[in-house]
Parts: C-alpha cells; sequence; structure tokens
C-alpha cells in the first residue's frame, strides 16, 4: 500500500486508514472517522499499531476490546453488536421525542384543529384520566402510529383499558394493519389489550385478520402472545377456524418449536375437545420425543390435566409403567413428566418407587437424576 496524503483515506484488507496533518494517523473496520490517532510509520507509510493511551469515546462510538479483534479485524460477534447499536441509534433518531406528541405533517395538526398541537404525551394522558372522552378524542387518528412506538403504545393501552365509550373506534383503526401489529414490539401489546378488554364481537377483526397466516403467527416470537389471548378471551368463531388452520398445517415441530408450543398449551388450556384429540394424536406420533424435549414436555403435562379420559390413560400407559419412568427420569426435561405421572393417582406410585430405588445409584450418576430424587422424597 502506498503512503497517503494528508487528509486521504485508503482501504487495505478491509480496514480504513487517514492520516492528517501533524502526522498522526487513524485506523477502523469501517469508512467513518474512528476516536483512536495512531503514529504515521515512517518506513512503510501505514501500518496498524495497537493504540496507546486511553481511548476517547464519545456517546456514538463503541471501541471493540482486543478480545474483539481478529488479525486486525472485528470479530463476527463484534460486528454484530456494533450493528445492532447503530440501529437502535437510528431507530431512536427516527422516532420524535417521547415526551412530545408527533408534529403535524399536513396543514391540519395530528389531533385536529381544535387541539393543541404541542401537547405531551404526559398531558395527553393526564387529560385521559381526566376527562377520558376528551382524552380517547384526541387519540383519534393517531393509533396505529402511536402503537408503534415504545411511548405511545403505553398510552393507547390506556385508553383501552378505560373501557370508556369511543375506545371500540379507537381500536377499529388498527384494521388492516393487524398481522404486521402482532410481529411489532410494541403494537402486538396494543393487540393483547383489544383481545383482552373488547368483547368478542368488537375484537374478531383480529382473528379474522390472521387468517392464513396461522402457523407464521403461532411461530412468531411475538404474534404468538395474540393467538394466546384469542384462545384465552374469544375462543369460538374466527378464533377457532384459526386454529383448524393451525392443526390442518400437520407440521412436526408445531409442539416443539420454541413459541408454538405456547400456542398448543393454550388450545390444551382453553379450546375445543376436538383440537385437544388433535394435540394428543400429534404427541403420541413420537412420544418418547416429545416427553423428554424442552417445550413440549411441558404440553405432556398438561395433556394428562386438559385431554379426555381416552388420550390421558393413553399417555400413561405408555409412560406411566416403571421402567419408563426410570428412563424418562435419567433424562432433563423427561424427569419433570416422570414427576408429574408419579402424582398421577392412575399410576402405580409405589411399584414404579420401588423399581427407582433399585436403580438409585445411576440416577445419583447425573444432576437430572438426582434432581429427580430430590423432588420425590428419595435424597436429601
Amino acid at each position: 500500500m502506498s503512503t497517503p496524503e494528508t487528509g486521504e483515506m485508503q482501504e487495505v484488507n478491509q480496514m480504513y486508514y487517514w492520516i492528517s496533518k501533524d502526522g498522526t494517523w487513524w485506523a477502523s473496520p469501517y469508512p467513518s472517522y474512528p476516536s483512536q490517532p495512531q503514529e504515521k510509520d515512517s518506513v512503510e507509510g501505514f501500518a496498524p499499531k495497537t493504540a496507546q493511551g486511553p481511548v476517547e469515546t464519545s456517546d456514538r462510538t463503541e471501541v471493540p476490546e482486543e478480545s474483539d479483534m481478529v488479525e486486525g479485524r472485528l470479530s463476527a460477534s463484534a460486528a454484530r453488536r456494533l450493528r445492532r447499536k447503530r440501529a437502535a441509534e437510528r431507530s431512536r433518531e427516527a422516532r420524535p421525542e417521547t415526551d412530545t406528541v408527533y408534529k403535524e405533517t399536513h396543514n391540519e395538526g395530528p389531533f385536529g384543529a381544535s387541539n393543541s398541537r404541542d401537547l405531551t404525551l404526559d398531558e395527553l394522558r393526564d387529560e385521559l384520566h381526566r376527562n377520558p372522552v376528551q382524552g380517547i378524542q384526541c387519540l383519534r387518528g393517531q393509533v396505529w402510529r402511536l402503537s408503534r412506538d415504545a411511548v405511545g403504545c403505553r398510552l393507547v393501552q390506556e385508553a383501552l383499558e378505560l373501557g370508556s365509550k369511543g375506545v371500540v373506534d379507537l381500536a377499529h383503526e388498527l384494521q388492516g394493519h393487524v398481522l404486521e401489529a402482532v410481529m411489532c414490539p410494541n403494537a402486538n401489546y396494543v393487540v393483547q389489550k383489544v383481545v383482552s378488554h373488547l368483547s368478542v364481537a368488537a375484537s374478531s377483526f383480529v382473528a379474522w385478520e390472521l387468517q392464513g397466516n396461522a402457523v407464521r403467527a403461532a411461530k412468531h416470537r411475538f404474534a404468538c402472545r395474540i393467538f394466546c389471548r384469542l384462545l384465552e378471551f374469544c375462543g369460538t368463531g374466527p378464533t377457532s377456524q384459526l386454529v383448524d388452520e393451525f392443526l390442518d398445517a400437520a407440521e412436526e415441530n408445531l409442539c416443539t418449536h420454541s413459541f408454538a408450543h405456547h400456542v398448543v398449551q393454550s388450545i390444551l388450556e382453553h379450546g375445543e375437545e376436538r383440537h385437544k384429540r388433535l394435540i394428543a394424536k400429534m404427541l403420541m406420533a413420537d412420544l418418547w420425543k416429545h416427553a423428554t424435549h424442552k417445550n413440549s414436555s411441558y404440553l405432556i403435562e398438561k395433556a394428562l390435566c386438559y385431554c379426555d379420559d381416552e388420550d390421558q390413560n393413553s399417555l400413561i400407559a405408555n409412560l406411566g409403567y416403571p421402567q419408563a419412568l426410570l428412563d424418562l427420569a435419567m433424562t432433563q426435561y423427561g424427569s419433570f413428566v416422570a414427576r408429574a405421572l408419579l402424582q398421577d393417582s392412575r399410576v402405580n406410585a409405589d411399584l414404579a418407587t420401588r423399581h427407582i430405588r433399585r436403580h438409585q445409584g445411576d440416577l445419583e450418576s447425573t444432576k437430572h437424576g438426582h434432581r429427580f430424587l430430590i423432588d420425590i422424597g428419595l435424597e436429601q
């Protein structure tokens, strides 16, 4: 690499170098001025050197640790952290200040010509609690925008919790945006309030708009929560159709999926009997896998409580005999299923306990087995 002129930047091996008028130089993995100056190499021109002395940083600058550097470049994990931090900063800059109402973008202010255009969110909240009707009137036309904001979504939730006249109209401003809202880290809380605080008739549009996206919603980090709330508060009509779509997908990993298993649990607790029978069939299709999996093992316990007697007896017949209980107790998550089965009156707990005692040494040799022995009272 040739020595650059003063003020010039060069790129070598994805590292960027600058030289200033006083002879110092900078190195960075990003094409922007870094915070740490380096001395100019008198022979080779520019060469990376270890920074000496303290590094001065600003609130927007993150200097990687030496352990984050791989041959002069940022490691993949350090680069991801920087990208996430910069994305968060851009998001904060793009949002209006949290203590002020969004500025008007048209000739008419966001709350209409008759409303003040410099109300703060705190002032709006005070107005909402002092005069709910007027406060809700001020929120009209702003629900979708406020719902996507970390602070604004709390204000919308408070309005929905009041249950005053006009909140149904506020909720209906989310129509046409439900799928995007349930997947938003902020707006999903507003949709949950719509489902939990409004009547079934007023909130039915949520389930209708999720039709065709049941599996996608169930597998989503935020959207699965709305699916669960629908089952809890309005499990019939469009929600029942949504469950049909979800279970008809016949995907093998629904019970073991990190988020979809929460929806399966809600179906077991609040769903229709025909849906519970389908879930029992899914669990029985690979019972050992589901009984020992981190997520689906909990569903086995729920099925023993909420499925019909026929399905419960089938689960007990396949998992409740002594050797099966011992095998489950040797695994990390199956041990919880074994403990639940031993507490079921339909399982011969005395026979199973005697069998477990004969193999107590094997259980004591594993962390999970030792914990299981303590749980059932065979060890202190």
